[in-house]
Parts: C-alpha cells; structure tokens; sequence
C-alpha cells in the first residue's frame, strides 16, 4: 500500500511538472517580434529576443523563477503579472536601494532580458554606458541639465569623446545602489562627505588639501570651509588650465573671501584679468590651489620670506624691493593703509584741481576769443 502511495505522489509531481510553464512555452509566443499589448495608449513590444537573453547573466534559469505568478500556468496566463522581486536573489542590494530611497526599480538601470555583467561592454551598467543609462530618468528634468554638464565637463570629454574609462561616472560619485540625495549625511556627495568621495580617484590632490588652511578648518567644522565643488562644478567641471576656469577662479575664491576679491579686482592683476586675459596672476599663482597655507606658515607662498620666488615666477629678476607691492592694498582704506589713502587722495585733488583749472581757463580763452572777434568784425564795417 505504502509502495501505491509513493508512485502515486511521484506521478502527480511528474504531470505537474509536465503541465507547467517552461521558458520554451514562452518563446513560443515572445519570440514573435510583432507582439505587443497597449498601456496607457502606447504600444508596448512584448518580444524577447531569445538569443540575447540566452547570453544574459539569467540565461540559464527559467522564466517562472523571475515570474513567480506563473509557477502554475499551464498555457496563457493573465496580462498583468506581478512586479519582478529581484530582491529574492539580490536581497543585499536590493535593502541597500530601499534604504537609499532612490526613486528607480532594478530594470531601470540594468534591463530585463539582456541583464549583462557590468564588466560586458554591451552592458548598461558598463563605464561607458552609465552616463547614458543614468541620463534616460535623469535628463531635461532638472533647472540645470546634469548630462549636458556633464558632456561637456572633463570627466564627460574624457570618458565620452575620448573613451577612456578610468574617468568618472556617475556611480563613482552617487554610488549605484546607495544614490542618495546631497542633503542627506550619508550620501557620497553630502558636504561631509564629497573630499572622500573625490578621493577615490583624486587622492593626492585631496592629501594636500587636508594639510591646507582649508583642510584643517574642514576638519574642525566641514560647513565652514570649501570643500572640492565649492570650487569645481560638480558636473561641468573645467579643465583648471582653460580660460573657463581661470577666468573665474577670482569669483570662485571670492564667494568666501569676498574683500580680497573686491581689492584683488582694483590692482594691475584684477584689472587685466578683468578685460579677458589670463595671463595676469590669479590667486592660485600666489597663495597655491589645495595646499594653501596660513601666510605666517613658513612654507607658504605669500609668506614673505617666500614671495620673491612666487613673484619670480612671473617677474623675472624679481627682488625684495619688487614684493614690497602689496597686491590687496586698499586705497580706500585709510586705517590700514594710511599712506596710500592720501597719497591717493592728494592725486585725486591735484588731477582734480588741475583739470577744473585748465578747463576755466579754455572756457574764459573762448569766451575772450569770442568778444574780440566780434569787436573787430564791428570795426571791419565801419
């Protein structure tokens, strides 16, 4: 009896078995490229290419192991089926993106029956492929396009124009299944949390930032120093030899340091830097870019011990009398600097003085000028 049993329960478990959807039941009808069903008014394609989900990363499991729903459909099966739960396989990055919030499902970035390994050039999550996969939520709905930006920054020209994949993409940045929005602490790109981020790739530059004056306020409190994009667009980020950038390092440095600015824009520097040209000194040229240093540290720049190499740089032959300029000095300004204040404002008056003069004088000249030519035009007639 017990025997009957077994070979009854085998058998049922056989037809079942038998009855049961296979992937082969659902190229039958998927493998037909006109197939489609209509959603919200658009025609959705329903075709599966069997070959490239053969070559897939899910190319050896059977459709029912994603499409759970149809474990025990036997033929056709209702049009609707349920979400895919990736989770059931990836359940790490699966509670990473729920924890993050990050508005995108697993398909929207990785596909669906053409899931390759990320290291597959064809895949959508391959270096060169990012930006264009991030790019299809993530362009045109922001006040700034970030892919355009990005495009047209280094990381977009090196990686896109010239292929190179050591460049960043967005998941260098934003993570791939931890993106979290810049406000929130534990993102990558949060304030705290950027010079780290930026450190994976740049990590010598980030090393001589940590020791820069702006290093060690960052340390002490990370709201009140600049951190790497508070001078580099995150997305358009400029080449720091391109006029772009050197053009507008000034404005950059002045957001913070806005005295400075105001005084560096009425010197030679400023002035010439403001029509155009870049080859007048920026601040950079002086004080350093990440390593700045305190002008009291010996090892500084501007400390003045060092400026006639700084000013050498540019100004060859340049001696301890030539460093005596003082770059940041303000003429309008007669507690710091009282001599220039009336040296200033004694050239003020005399050119002042000497222009109003003159000008009285030419003005009484043709005044005088006139009468006598009409006094003798008068005695002509007579």
């Amino acid at each position: 009896m017990r025997k009957i049993i077994l070979i009854t329960i085998v058998l049922l478990a056989a037809a079942s078995s038998a009855l049961a959807m296979s992937t082969s039941d659902c190229f039958d009808c998927h493998s037909d490229d006109t197939l489609t069903k209509a959603v919200r008014g658009n025609e959705i394609s329903l075709y599966i290419d069997e070959g490239i989900y053969g070559e897939s990363l899910h190319g050896d499991l059977d459709c029912t192991d994603c499409h759970e729903d149809l474990a025990a459909a036997e033929d056709e099966h209702e049009e609707e089926l349920k979400p895919v739960q990736c989770s059931n396989c990836h359940e790490d990055a699966a509670d990473i993106m729920e924890a993050a919030e990050h508005p995108a499902d697993c398909s929207d970035c990785h596909g669906k029956h053409d899931i390759l390994p990320q290291s597959d050039s064809r895949s959508s999550v391959y270096d060169l492929n990012v930006p264009g996969t991030c790019c299809t939520c993530h362009s045109d709905q922001e006040t700034l396009d970030v892919c355009v930006q990005y495009e047209s920054g280094m990381h977009g020209i090196v990686l896109i124009r010239s292929g190179m994949i050591f460049s960043a993409v967005c998941n260098d940045c934003h993570g791939s299944h931890d993106i979290r929005g810049a406000s929130d602490p534990a993102s990558l790109v949060a304030r705290a949390n950027i010079n780290d981020t930026c450190a994976a790739c740049h990590q010598g530059v980030v090393d001589k930032y940590k020791e820069s004056v702006h290093g060690e306020i960052f340390a002490d409190s990370p709201e009140d120093a600049p951190v790497c994009t508070s001078c580099h667009s995150p997305h358009d980020t400029e080449r720091a030899m391109d006029d772009t950038f050197l053009l507008t390092v000034v404005n950059r440095c002045s957001s913070c340091h806005e005295e400075m600015g105001y005084t560096f824009s009425k010197n030679y520097h400023g002035q010439v830097t403001g029509m155009g040209y870049t080859r007048a000194a920026q601040c950079p040229d002086c004080h350093g870019a990440h390593d700045i240093l305190p002008t009291d540290d010996p090892a500084s720049m501007a400390h003045p011990d060092n400026l006639v190499a700084t000013c050498g740089k540019c100004h060859t032959g340049a001696n301890r009398n030539f460093t005596l300029y003082m770059p940041h000095a303000d003429y309008h300004d007669p507690q710091n600097y009282p001599m220039l204040y009336f040296v200033y404002l004694a050239m003020v008056i005399l050119l002042t003085g000497t222009f109003a003069f003159f000008g009285i004088h030419t003005l009484l000249w043709l005044i005088r000028a006139s009468i006598e030519k009409s006094r003798n035009r008068s005695g002509g007639a007579h």
